[in-house]
C-alpha cells in the first residue's frame, strides 16, 4: 500500500528588536497518511514517534519563557493517481487533520495561522526524474514542465492533462515505473520548527532577610471539662422486607428470511437488558455471485440496535435506534461494478427502526418478527468496469438516505 504524507510547517519567531535574540535553531519532523485517507493515525508507520516529537517541542515552547510563538503554517499534499477533485479534498483534509491535532495541544490565535493546501508537488517529481536514469527521461521531463491544465476525465471528474500524457507513454509502462520509483518520495512531508531564543534576563538582587522577631509565649489555656455523653436509646429493628422474585429475562437467536431469499447468510442475537429494553446484533455475509460474474451483492454487514418495547414482556410493538457498518461489492449486470474504496472503506451510518414481534408456539419460545428501518450512510466507493478484473474508472463519495433494512425474522427464545 502506498503511503501518503502531509506536511505541517511551524515557524516559531519572536517579536522585538534583533538585539534581544542570541540563537536560532531548526528541527524537522514528518507525518504519514494512508493512501486515500484523511485520518491522522498515530499507529501508522512512525507516526507515534513523530507526533510525540511535535508535542514535546510544543511543550518546550510553552515551558520556556524565552520563546515566543508568532506564526504557525500548515500545508497538505497528495500524489497524482486520483482525480483533481479527490486530490484536492485529500490535501485539504490532511492539512486540517494535522492542524486539529496541533491546536488541541497548544493555544494558537487565528491571527498567527497560515495555510497552504497545494496538493501535488510536480516540481519535486521533475527534480527526481532529472537526477534518475529513467527510460524516456527527457520525454517525461518535457511533459512535467508543461503548464498544468485540467481536462474532463470520467463523468464530472477532472485530471491534470499531464497525468493523461504520462499514462499514455508506452501503454502505461512509464506511469507504473514512476509510481514504483518516485510517487512514494513525492508524498513525504516535513514539519520544520524555527525558533529564536531571547538572551537571559539579569538575575534579580536578593534583599537580606530581616531579623526574626521573638514573640512572647502565650499563657496556657485551661479547657473546660467535657459534658457527660448521654447514649441514645436503641431504635427498634425494622421489619424484614419481602422481595418478590424477579421475572427471568431472555435472549434470542434469530435469522432473517428476506436475507436468505437474497442468498445472504445471516444470524442475529438479542438480549433483554431490562423491562422495555433490549439489545440486538445481526450479522449478514455473502461471498457469492448470482449465477453470473456480472450480477452480485457480496457484503459483510453489522447492524447493532438498541430497542424500546412498549410492553413489559419485551414483545409486541417496539422502536429502535441502530448503527450500521457494511463492506460491499455490488453489480447488477450493467456496465459498472461498485465496491467500497480499496476494500477497506465500509459504508458507515445509522438510523431508526420499528417493528412487531409475537409468539407462534404454545410455549412462547418460537417467535415471528417484522421490522423496517430507515437510515443515513456515508459511502466512499470505487467504480469498475463490470467484467473480470475490470479497470478502475472512478472513486466517489456520497450520502445515502433511505430504507436500510427490512426483515421477516424467525426467533427462538432462551431463558436467562
Amino acid at each position: 500500500m502506498f503511503r501518503e504524507k502531509i506536511c505541517l510547517i511551524l515557524i516559531v519567531m519572536v517579536l522585538g528588536t534583533s538585539s534581544l535574540y542570541a540563537q536560532q535553531s531548526t528541527q524537522e519532523v514528518c507525518v504519514d497518511f494512508r493512501v486515500g485517507s484523511m485520518t491522522l493515525d498515530s499507529n501508522y508507520a512512525s507516526n507515534s514517534e513523530r507526533i510525540a516529537e511535535i508535542i514535546s517541542f510544543i511543550q518546550h515552547i510553552q515551558q520556556d519563557s524565552t520563546l515566543v510563538l508568532t506564526e504557525i503554517s500548515f500545508c497538505g499534499a497528495s500524489s497524482p493517481e486520483g482525480s483533481s477533485q479527490v486530490n484536492a479534498r485529500l490535501s485539504k483534509g490532511r492539512m486540517q487533520a494535522i492542524e486539529k491535532m496541533v491546536r488541541q495541544r497548544v493555544d494558537v490565535p487565528d491571527s498567527l495561522v497560515t495555510r497552504n493546501d497545494h496538493y501535488i508537488p510536480w516540481h519535486s517529481l521533475a527534480a527526481m526524474v532529472e537526477q534518475s536514469n529513467l527510460e524516456n527521461r527527457d520525454e517525461v521531463l518535457a511533459i512535467l514542465k508543461e503548464q498544468g491544465t485540467q481536462i474532463d476525465y470520467v463523468g464530472d471528474t477532472q485530471i491534470d492533462h499531464r497525468v493523461k500524457k504520462l499514462k499514455a507513454l508506452q501503454n502505461g509502462t512509464v506511469w507504473r515505473k514512476l509510481n514504483d520509483r518516485f510517487f512514494s518520495k513525492m508524498r513525504n512531508a516535513c514539519v520544520v520548527f524555527v525558533t529564536y531564543k531571547k538572551e537571559p534576563e539579569p538575575e534579580p538582587v536578593v534583599e537580606p532577610e530581616p531579623e526574626p522577631v521573638v514573640e512572647p509565649e502565650p499563657e496556657p489555656v485551661v479547657e473546660p471539662e467535657p459534658e457527660p455523653v448521654v447514649e441514645p436509646e436503641p431504635e427498634p429493628e425494622p421489619a424484614p422486607v419481602v422481595v418478590a422474585p424477579e421475572e427471568p429475562h431472555h435472549w434470542y437467536l434469530k435469522s432473517n428470511a428476506i436475507g436468505w431469499g437474497m442468498l445472504i447468510a445471516n444470524v442475529a442475537a438479542e438480549v433483554d437488558l431490562a423491562d422495555h429494553w433490549s439489545f440486538a446484533l445481526p450479522v449478514y455475509y455473502s461471498a457469492m455471485n448470482y449465477f453470473t460474474s456480472t450480477v452480485k451483492f457480496r457484503t459483510l454487514c453489522f447492524q447493532p440496535e438498541v430497542r424500546y418495547w412498549f410492553s413489559d414482556e419485551n414483545n409486541g410493538w417496539f422502536g429502535g435506534a441502530h448503527f450500521g457498518l457494511a463492506w460491499f461489492n455490488y453489480a447488477k449486470g450493467g456496465d459498472w461494478r461498485y465496491q467500497d474504496h480499496h476494500k477497506n472503506t465500509p459504508m458507515l451510518g445509522g438510523g431508526l427502526s420499528g417493528g412487531y414481534r409475537k409468539a407462534i408456539s404454545r410455549d412462547g419460545r418460537w417467535l415471528l418478527e417484522f421490522s423496517l428501518g430507515y437510515g443515513a450512510y456515508r459511502l466512499h466507493y470505487d467504480i469498475f468496469h463490470n467484467e473480470p478484473n475490470g479497470r478502475l474508472v472512478d472513486t466517489q463519495k456520497r450520502t445515502f438516505y433511505g430504507i436500510d433494512h427490512a426483515a421477516v425474522t424467525i426467533a427462538y427464545r432462551f431463558d436467562w
